[in-house]
C-alpha cells in the first residue's frame, strides 16, 4: 500500500505547472510569438489572440517570450499562474537583413532590380 502511495503522489508531482496569458504589443494581441522554459526543450506559440498555455516543470521555471523584431523577455513562475506580457520593439535588430538566394534567370522574365556581390564586399 505505501509503495502505491509512493507511485501516486510521483505521478501528482510530475504533472508540472499549468501557466497561461496574454501576450500583447501596446494593448494589442501579439500572435506568434515564442514561449520556451529556459534549459529545456518545451515551448509553444502565442495564438491569433495572443494567448498561450504551458505546462512547465515547476516553479522555479523561467519563461522565455521571443519574436522578430522584438525584445526577449524572460518571466519567473514562482506563484503565478497567469503571466501577461507586453513585447517592445529592439530597433536594433530591425536594421538586420539575411536575404539568400540563387539562381538563374532570363534578364526579360526579372521585374524588379538584381545585384550581384562578391564574397570580398560582404
Amino acid at each position: 500500500m505505501f509503495v502505491s502511495l509512493l507511485f501516486c503522489t510521483a505521478i501528482v508531482f510530475a504533472q508540472g505547472i499549468s501557466i497561461s496569458g496574454t501576450i500583447t504589443e501596446d494593448g494589442t494581441p501579439l500572435p506568434g510569438v515564442t514561449v520556451m522554459v529556459r534549459g529545456t526543450t518545451i515551448g509553444t506559440a502565442a495564438d491569433a489572440n495572443g494567448r498561450y498555455q504551458i505546462t512547465v516543470p515547476d516553479a522555479d521555471a523561467i519563461l522565455e517570450f521571443s519574436f522578430v523584431g522584438y525584445r526577449t523577455i524572460d518571466a519567473v513562475v514562482g506563484d503565478k499562474r497567469v503571466i501577461d506580457i507586453e513585447m517592445f520593439e529592439d530597433a536594433q535588430s530591425l536594421d538586420e537583413v539575411v536575404v539568400i538566394g540563387y539562381g538563374v534567370l532570363k534578364k526579360k522574365l526579372v521585374t524588379g532590380s538584381t545585384v550581384q556581390v562578391s564574397g570580398d564586399a560582404i
